[in-house]
């Protein structure tokens, strides 16, 4: 296993780790690489009963890294095909029959909670912070967080997250049902492993039922498909790259596109 993610097994739940912790866990194309291997290997592993995906360091995930994808966001062909990487391992989340759940141990933006919100659901650090954050930049999701979002949250609380490019704290992430449980930042993982292991000693058969018949109706792949077409369109355009040469330069951008 590539050393960028980090496998744990006990009682039953495989501990995935993103551990990129100088980059905040930011999703090269070798993390989601080593994160589709592992999400492979813990659903044909029969003592595997329930996968958590957690980060190393102060963050859960901060998004897409932008020095690796600095030449591919220059070319939509390649941009889709980076996307196409994301929605395979991130899908491959919701197509195990086992339970994963997406353990925000701090911060979660972008591509990061597009990540988080492939798992079955989430629980928060009382320290994490959450947010989609694309409009700050000019983007838009391209990991599926246009439709996971929605079904998360509801259309209305999910128009406002992508609109404003708000970032939450865990408990008001909690208030709107974004995240189901917060544990306190000192003793988060080890509440993790705990909750993981009760969960872990139910029925197998039992929870991929469930899993199978909770399933959301509404995200399907031409949804997927149609984020993607629209994130690869936008990520050329003059207001995405202004406000990435901003967020490179650490300053406010200034979007000027107007609808066509």
């Amino acid at each position: 296993m590539s050393d960028v993610l980090t496998v744990e097994q006990r009682g039953g739940v495989a501990l995935l780790t993103l551990n990129r912790p100088d980059q905040m866990n930011a999703l090269s194309g070798e993390l989601v690489a080593a994160l589709g291997e592992a999400l492979a290997r813990c659903r044909a592993d029969a003592q595997v009963r329930v996968v958590v995906i957690t980060g190393s360091g102060r963050g859960f995930c901060a998004g897409a890294d932008l020095i690796e994808a600095a030449e591919v966001t220059r070319d939509p062909a390649a941009f889709r095909e980076l996307l196409l990487s994301w929605k395979a391992a991130f899908s491959a989340m919701d197509a195990s029959p086992k339970p994963v759940i997406a353990a925000l141990n701090g911060l979660t933006l972008a591509g990061g909670l597009e990540l988080a919100l492939a798992a079955d659901f989430m629980v928060a650090s009382s320290a994490a912070k959450i947010g989609d954050v694309h409009a700050n930049f000019g983007l838009v999701p391209g990991g599926g967080g246009s439709q996971r979002l929605t079904d998360a949250v509801g259309s209305r609380a999910a128009r406002w997250l992508l609109f404003t490019g708000e970032t939450l704290d865990a408990e008001q992430a909690r208030s709107i049902g974004l995240v189901q449980d917060v544990f306190a930042a000192d003793t988060f993982l080890d509440d993790v492993w705990a909750f993981a292991t009760t969960m872990a000693s139910r029925s197998a058969t039992g929870l991929a039922f469930m899993k199978r018949m909770s399933r959301p109706r509404a995200i399907t792949d031409d949804g997927l498909d149609l984020e993607i077409e629209a994130a690869a369109h936008l990520v050329v355009g003059s207001d995405a790259r202004e406000g990435l040469t901003a967020f490179s330069e650490k300053r406010s951008p200034h979007f000027t596109a107007v609808v066509p």
